[in-house]
């Protein structure tokens, strides 16, 4: 059931999602790399490509989540939280020992 809710995200939940969207964003350079490789003779050039890419976006996600993370949590507190929607479920922290 897909459901609205108003949040702010703290840094740590910020820095996660913003790498996890850039390593899925780089795979579309990896593909462009490896193809590329391919199409020029250096296969081995546009694999590295291919392999280093997604990671590499994600930590320009990384970064720009760390950089920009001060303007979203004034904003966020401003319009008292985002509107953010989709599929959730409550996770319990786990019992301390």
């Amino acid at each position: 059931m897909k459901r609205t809710f108003r949040s702010q995200l703290d840094f740590q939940s910020a820095i996660k999602v913003s790498a996890i969207l850039g390593f899925g964003s780089g795979f579309l350079p990896g593909f462009i790399f490896l193809f590329g490789g391919i199409n020029s003779g250096e296969a081995v050039q546009g694999m590295l490509g291919f392999i280093f890419a997604p990671f590499l976006s994600a930590l320009g996600g990384l970064a720009t989540a760390a950089i920009g993370f001060p303007f979203y949590y004034w904003y966020a507190n401003k319009i008292a939280g985002q509107k953010i929607s989709g599929k959730f479920a409550e996770v319990m922290p786990e019992p301390k020992d």
